[in-house]
């Protein structure tokens, strides 16, 4: 299988690239520094890349995603336009920009599947985590997602969102480090029995979705979550 992993170089992309590969698929990783999916053109400039040093595409998966809390996200009476801007970018633009250009690629290939990262937090309000642009962002991605998977399904293009609770990278630091979230632990993801994930749980998930063994799971949302969703 070749597959493009976008977000390569963070906690849960690095995890996904580095299943992959050792899955013996071939595998070209992406980020900002090389080509920056959350930026007009990135997508196009990153899926054409990948297709050329691949020979084609049969896997795509979107592990771009960032915070808003130090620009000021948070509830809708206190979001800034600042954070709203910007998450709504990198979280929500970016699978869109992905999505629009490697339907066209993995259709012309003769099918394909593109697995993006979403969040437990789409489907799950918390008192913790009421971060308006956050969950705006990973919530659209959820429909935008089934949207694509309605128009690639005839074409045997699958699409499906893994919605991780919270995972030991860095971008969850913040929260894993304050002790009346980490103290939460244990009821918010109960499977972990007071841990978060690991990258690699969300990245056998997502390796999983891009298989045959998933073969007619399409429009799907997975949460692997540790038991999060089940609140």
């Amino acid at each position: 299988m070749r597959v493009l992993v976008c977000g390569g170089s963070g906690g849960i992309g690095s995890a996904c690239a580095a299943a992959l590969t050792a899955g013996g698929h071939d595998v070209v990783a992406v980020d900002r520094d090389t080509a920056d999916v959350a930026q007009p053109g990135g997508a196009e400039k990153a899926v054409s890349a990948a297709a050329d040093a691949l020979g084609g595409l049969d896997g795509v998966v979107h592990a771009v995603g960032r915070s808003g809390r130090r620009l000021g996200d948070g509830p809708v009476s206190a979001c800034t336009d600042e954070a709203w801007r910007e998450v709504l970018r990198v979280n929500l633009d970016s699978v869109f920009w992905l999505l629009r250009a490697a339907l066209p690629v993995l259709r012309g290939n003769g099918g394909g599947s593109v697995v993006v990262v979403g969040s437990a937090l789409a489907r799950t309000l918390d008192r913790d985590f009421l971060t308006a642009a956050y969950l705006t962002s990973k919530s659209a991605v959820e429909t935008l997602a089934r949207a694509a998977a309605f128009e690639g399904a005839p074409d045997g293009v699958r699409v499906n969102v893994v919605a991780p609770g919270l995972v030991d990278t860095p971008m969850a630091a913040r929260a894993l480090t304050d002790p009346a979230v980490s103290g939460r632990l244990p009821e918010l993801m109960p499977l972990g029995r007071g841990s978060a994930s690991s990258p690699d749980a969300i990245a056998a998930a997502v390796e999983w979705l891009l298989s045959p063994a998933s073969a007619q799971v399409t429009g799907a949302v997975l949460p692997a979550d540790g038991g999060w969703s089940l609140r």
